[in-house]
């Protein structure tokens, strides 16, 4: 039993906007910032780079380790320098596309320990 035989309506849903954010954000950003998530969530060395990191890149990344680690003590230093780098309501995009990344990785590992995959 997987967790679209479970509850595929609400997968559906959840799929649904995740692919909906993916569209907001530059694909190779959300593609650190995956990275960047599923490393810290099964405490693995995120995958090694070909080239340095963007200062976009770096305050984005910023930002999603400190939504991992606690987002009540979110600095504004951290806010105010991960959005210099979007357009008027493009850190609210960025935002909640990485909370639904790190919804649907946590959601990714939990069925895959519980259920012995999501699909």
């Amino acid at each position: 039993m997987t967790l679209e035989d479970l509850q595929p309506d609400a997968l559906a849903a959840f799929d649904a906007a995740r692919a909906r954010a993916a569209e907001l954000i530059d694909p190779a950003l959300l593609r650190a910032v995956r990275e960047r998530i599923t490393a810290t969530l099964e405490g693995a060395s995120a995958p090694s780079r070909d080239c340095e990191p963007s200062a976009r890149e770096i305050d984005c990344l910023a930002l999603v380790d400190q939504m991992l680690i606690d987002v009540s003590s979110m600095s504004d230093e951290t806010v105010a320098a991960a959005n210099r780098h979007f357009t008027a309501g493009g850190l609210w995009d960025f935002v909640a596309a990485a909370y639904l990344m790190e919804a649907s990785i946590r959601l990714d590992i939990a069925s895959a320990r519980l259920l012995g995959g999501r699909r």
